[in-house]
C-alpha cells in the first residue's frame, strides 16, 4: 500500500510544471474553443485591454531567469474587447462588432540566447527570434497613464523609445527600420 501511494505522489510531482500546474500543451495543439478563464487557469500572463489581469507571477518569474541567462517560457495571452460603441462612427461598428472578443496567444521563450515568440493565426506558425530584451516605460503627461512594453530586437544601440517611435514616424527608415517585436504592453492608470 505504502509503495502504491509514493507511486501516485511521485507521478503527480513528474506530471506537474511549475506553480503545480501541469505543462501546458504547444499552441498547435489548443483547442478552437482555449477561453480566457482557460489561459487564466493556465497560468499565462494574460492582458485584458492593456490591463495585467493574471500571470504576473509567471512574467517575474520569466524575467528573472532571462536576467540570470537561464532557460524560460512563458505564454502570453492578450485579450480585447469593444468598449464604448458610440466612439466608433456606427457603420465600422457594425461592421467589427462580431470579431469582438479576440484573443491572441504567444509563447515566448529565451534559451539563454535568443528571445523567441510563436504564435499561430488560421492555422500558419509565426516565429521570431531576437537577441535582446529591453524595456520601455512613459507616462502620458494629458492622463497620467504609465505604458510599460518590452520588446525583443537585436539593436543594442538604439533607444528603446527610438525602436518603438518608428511605428508612428511618417518618414521613410532605409531597410525598413529596426526589428522588433513587442512581447508585454501595460497601461497603469495614476494612483489616486
Amino acid at each position: 500500500m505504502k509503495k502504491q501511494l509514493f507511486a501516485s505522489l511521485l507521478c503527480l510531482l513528474l506530471l506537474s510544471g511549475c506553480g503545480g500546474k501541469p505543462e501546458m500543451l504547444p499552441l498547435e495543439e489548443l483547442s478552437e474553443d482555449y477561453s480566457l478563464e482557460q489561459a487564466k487557469e493556465d497560468g499565462c500572463l494574460v492582458t485584458e485591454d492593456g490591463i495585467v489581469t493574471s500571470g504576473r507571477d509567471a512574467w517575474e518569474i520569466f524575467l528573472k531567469a532571462a536576467d540570470a541567462g537561464k532557460s524560460a517560457s512563458v505564454r502570453l495571452c492578450t485579450y480585447y474587447t469593444l468598449d464604448d460603441p458610440s466612439r466608433y462612427d456606427p457603420d465600422y461598428y457594425e461592421s467589427i462588432k462580431d470579431d469582438y472578443p479576440m484573443m491572441f496567444l504567444r509563447d515566448l521563450s529565451y534559451d539563454g540566447e535568443r528571445f523567441t515568440t510563436v504564435s499561430y493565426e488560421e492555422g500558419q506558425r509565426y516565429e521570431e527570434s531576437y537577441s535582446l530584451l529591453r524595456r520601455r516605460e512613459e507616462t502620458v503627461q494629458s492622463t497620467g497613464v504609465k505604458i510599460v512594453q518590452y520588446l525583443i530586437t537585436d539593436d543594442a544601440e538604439t533607444s528603446p523609445e527610438k525602436i518603438y517611435a518608428q511605428l508612428y514616424s511618417s518618414t521613410f527608415l532605409p531597410g525598413g527600420g529596426i526589428p522588433f517585436a513587442t512581447v508585454y504592453q501595460e497601461f497603469i492608470p495614476p494612483e489616486d
